[in-house]
């Protein structure tokens, strides 16, 4: 029983950051890291409003992150936003709204650490196969519009000049990149979830410079992390979480040693 439980924990942690790597490379070569960051804690409000009202938490969070996401694209393209100016609003008043229907509810059994910190731990078999599903959909979706992404994450402008359909791919963008944060809100938590978006693809950075390869590069680091991560956590009783993103720290120094000269 305890060897299954360990399985399935290690195949979550696995999972949980192999599928935030995959749009590692794009969100950094988009310069909208932040975004990967506010998504997450844009959560906190949609975890806030599933615990007043009763209702799923995963499900009631992924649509108010992915409506905000898709939000956040509309209104920046429409009205000639600050893309990051209109991320911060909604970061903002994502975390107030969170805030004030917490502070709401006269019984308070919320228990935020475990949302903030997460735990792979606590990963159920239905858990892993949404997971699973998750990161072929991530895949899937990363081979299918491989040619948009690049246009998307190279030269944005330039896109539109080449007929890619900017507006469509990047809604699709968000869409993903906010069901990876939500999903992945269990095993990682809302503070650690932006680091595993971030690290893998500065480690493959310095050591590609081709995206296939960056993006490869990308879920190999994760995976290792995750392993290596999940061990360190279970000699040393250590929070997973936090254990797979010093790791993957690590790995990004190493990387700077190893990086070519230029």
């Amino acid at each position: 029983m305890l060897y299954f439980f360990l399985i399935r924990a290690l195949l979550g942690a696995i999972l949980s950051s192999v599928s935030l790597a995959l749009f590692s490379p794009f969100v950094t070569l988009r310069r909208v890291s932040y975004l990967g960051e506010a998504l997450s804690h844009i959560a906190f409000a949609g975890i806030a409003i599933a615990f007043v009202l009763g209702l799923h938490t995963q499900a009631v969070t992924l649509v108010f992150v992915m409506a905000v996401a898709l939000a956040i694209g509309r209104l920046s393209q429409k009205y000639k936003l600050e893309e990051a100016n209109t991320i911060t609003i909604f970061l903002s008043v994502s975390m107030a709204l969170g805030i004030i229907l917490i502070s709401l509810r006269k019984v308070y059994t919320f228990d935020l650490a475990s949302y903030l910190f997460g735990n792979v731990l606590m990963v159920s078999t239905s858990d892993l196969i949404v997971l699973g599903v998750l990161c072929l959909l991530s895949l899937g979706f990363i081979i299918f519009f491989f040619k948009e992404l690049f246009y998307l994450s190279y030269n944005f402008e330039m896109a539109g000049f080449y007929r890619v359909p900017v507006s469509l791919v990047n809604h699709l963008f968000l869409a993903m990149l906010a069901a990876n944060i939500v999903i992945n809100l269990k095993a990682a938590g809302i503070i650690l979830v932006s680091a595993q978006l971030i690290l893998p693809a500065s480690t493959a950075f310095n050591l590609s410079r081709k995206l296939p390869s960056m993006i490869a590069v990308s879920a190999i680091v994760a995976a290792v992390a995750a392993v290596g991560g999940f061990a360190m956590s279970w000699w040393l009783d250590l929070p997973t979480g936090a254990a797979i993103v010093v790791l993957e720290f690590i790995l990004f120094l190493i990387s700077l040693l190893l990086r070519p000269k230029q």
